[in-house]
């Protein structure tokens, strides 16, 4: 029996993040997908298993299009932000990510949330010598709002602005 299109993504997610020797949180974000906002649509669990590949690999739009198909690459598109982006770009990035398509905000929820309860590990942890790391937490915590309020009520929507909650408190180390 062959491979479904789900291992295929995770294989592919794999061999592209192991190529330049670094871990990345694909596994997470598919797992809060499919196990905490319910997703069952393929596509959707299988661009957010590559969600992070065209920004931090040398996956290409046309290699995910083909491999998979034009819809997973058009929304690991929609989430991904460009690769070393500065300041300005992120604040576009930020915006543009208000109007992406329903699947891709699904994908930026289980991604934001992946991100969310690391850093609440980290403070509960209080390894202090990451903190500086998060100096600008707040300001991150407020884009992840204002991207929410763009974004229909679900389990998804919840879960993140419970972990947003969570989080806040926690800024009184600075």
């Amino acid at each position: 029996m062959g491979k479904t299109r789900i291992e295929l993504a995770k294989e592919f997610a794999t061999k592209k993040f192991e190529e330049i020797g670094k871990k990345n949180h694909f596994l997470d974000v598919y797992h809060i997908l499919k196990n905490k906002f319910d997703v069952q649509n393929e596509t959707v669990l299988i661009a957010g298993l590559l969600h992070d590949t065209l920004e931090d690999t040398s996956a290409t739009y046309k290699e995910i299009s083909f491999t998979f198909s034009k819809d997973v690459a058009d929304m690991v598109q929609e989430v991904s932000h460009p690769k070393n982006y500065n300041d300005q770009q992120k604040i576009e990035y930020y915006e543009k990510i208000k109007t992406i398509s329903s699947g891709a905000k699904l994908i930026k929820m289980a991604d934001f949330t992946s991100h969310m309860r690391n850093f609440i590990k980290i403070y509960e942890r209080n390894e202090q010598h990451l903190f500086p790391k998060f100096s600008n937490n707040d300001k991150y915590v407020a884009s992840i709002r204002e991207f929410l309020e763009h974004c229909e009520d679900s389990k998804g929507k919840q879960t993140l602005y419970k972990l947003t909650q969570n989080l806040e408190p926690r800024f009184s180390w600075r």
